[in-house]
């Protein structure tokens, strides 16, 4: 019960104004039972002496034989006895009357010189302080039905007192185990203009700029989280993108370095420079289309994407790329089939925006068997359009298709020139894609395989709008074998 109470805010002011308030009553009523009684005594005792005075004057213009009347008057209106007295007689006139035999007495003595008369005469006032041992009696009597009114209004006052002072502080408590746990989303609603609700209002409003700041850091820590990630993705991309290169340089280096050192010291069949000079060329120029594809990655990422933003409509540059390489399809005898009816103004870098195109178009051509065909249709998605290129007669390995965009990564891992390129093709796709906000997307279909590229309002200039057609679409079928 002890450890109850005195871990109970609540049950200590309880028990506090309880105590305190039964205290003061029992006191005040035993001060006004001790000093009411007296108190009346006092007062009755100095009523008494002047009215005393008051009726010797009244003697002192009268005579002698005229005074009874008014002696008589006086002792029944102030329920006394006196007694007059001279050096021949002695007369008492009215009676005290009391049921008390034990009651005190008290008397007044003065003197009175009648009207025509020298000698005084000796004039005693008796009276019982009786009315003050009633009162005293009868609080005595009323005594325990006020100590259980005193009790009772205690309690009451005490509950309530209990209740107003401890039930904020209690809350206040709530608000602060909340607050500790880093919890805000809560609201002290109080009506009050005193402290507790100046308090309230105060807690309430550093609630609010604490939740919007807590909130602030944990989007900036995500944030800051994500970057973090990000940039050791990127560091790490960097890495084997390095490592990588490295590898594709050697191999033809090293290639290379031997063909020229045997041609210079005319090893064996090397003396025929007019068979080695053209390989060892090759070799050279692949290492350089190689070199301009790191440095076309490089200077992709100091670029100012935003300050070079032009407008260029899909439809256009679409069919521009088509006829740029027209004569690699050709050599393949692969048809290319053009099914935009449909225009889009973009909003994008016009050189990266060909690069990517071409990279996308040229790779589905590169990697179809001769004879077969590629479609490049624009098609409708959720958020907007999908510019779709498939080619036909081949399919990716379902584990290269998430490794596709790695730089240097092939699905042909023999890693020919004559179907590989440099590996840096779809690198270089998702890079400038990135760069633009697109989605994209690479997948096998029933036909071969298909690249996705996503276009929605925020990847455009404006809405999607129809377009008249151009002289690139008299024709959705374009022929690309040689005659």
């Amino acid at each position: 019960m002890r450890k109850k109470i005195k871990n109970s805010l609540s049950i200590k002011v309880f028990l506090w104004v309880f105590s305190v308030l039964t205290i003061c009553s029992v006191l005040i009523y035993g001060i006004v039972l001790t000093v009411l009684p007296k108190q009346y005594q006092i007062t009755y005792d100095k009523k008494l002496n002047d009215n005393t005075e008051i009726l010797v004057s009244k003697l002192e213009k009268l005579h002698y034989q005229d005074a009874a009347k008014e002696i008589y008057n006086f002792c029944i209106q102030n329920n006394v006895a006196i007694t007059l007295s001279g050096k021949e007689e002695m007369l008492n006139f009215g009676e005290i009357i009391t049921e008390d035999v034990t009651a005190a007495t008290s008397s007044i003595a003065t003197t009175v010189t009648f009207l025509g008369e020298e000698a005084e005469r000796v004039l005693i006032v008796s009276s019982i302080s009786q009315t003050a041992d009633m009162i005293f009696g009868l609080m005595l009597r009323f005594l325990p039905p006020v100590l259980g009114i005193i009790t009772l209004l205690s309690f009451f006052s005490a509950y309530i007192c209990s209740k107003v002072i401890v039930t904020p502080i209690a809350t206040l408590s709530q608000i602060s185990k909340r607050m500790t746990s880093f919890d805000m989303t809560w609201n002290w609603e109080i009506n009050s203009q005193d402290e507790i609700g100046v308090l309230a209002s105060s807690l309430n409003t550093m609630a609010s700029r604490l939740q919007k700041t807590m909130e602030a850091l944990k989007n900036a820590n995500q944030q800051l989280a994500a970057d973090m990630d990000q940039c050791k993705a990127l560091e790490i991309q960097r890495r084997n993108f390095f490592a990588a290169a490295s590898h594709e340089l050697k191999t033809p280096l090293t290639i290379l370095k031997g063909q020229i050192e045997n041609m210079m010291l005319g090893y064996g069949d090397y003396k025929n420079h007019e068979k080695y000079l053209p390989e060892a060329l090759q070799a050279a120029e692949n290492m350089e289309y190689l070199v301009k594809e790191i440095t076309a990655i490089s200077k992709m990422e100091r670029i100012p994407l935003q300050e070079s933003l032009q407008e260029v409509s899909l439809l256009t540059s679409t069919l521009d790329t088509i006829q740029a390489l027209l004569p690699l399809a050709q050599d393949k005898h692969i048809q290319i089939h053009q099914k935009i009816s449909r225009d889009i103004v973009l909003s994008v870098q016009p050189n990266l925006w060909r690069k990517a195109l071409s990279n996308i178009i040229g790779n589905a051509i590169r990697h179809s068997p001769s004879g077969e065909e590629v479609f490049i249709s624009l098609q409708p998605w959720e958020k907007g359009m999908a510019l779709v290129i498939e080619n036909t007669g081949v399919t990716i390995p379902q584990d290269d298709l998430s490794h596709i965009f790695t730089p240097f990564y092939r699905a042909d891992k023999s890693r020919n020139k004559a179907t590989g390129g440099s590996g840096l093709g779809l690198y270089i796709v998702k890079t400038i894609l990135d760069l633009h906000n697109m989605d994209y997307l690479m997948k096998n279909t029933p036909k071969g395989v298909a690249f996705f590229l996503f276009f929605s309002e925020k990847s455009c200039t404006a809405s999607f709008y129809q377009k008249p057609p151009s002289v690139y679409q008299k024709s959705d079928k374009i022929q690309t074998k040689n005659k």
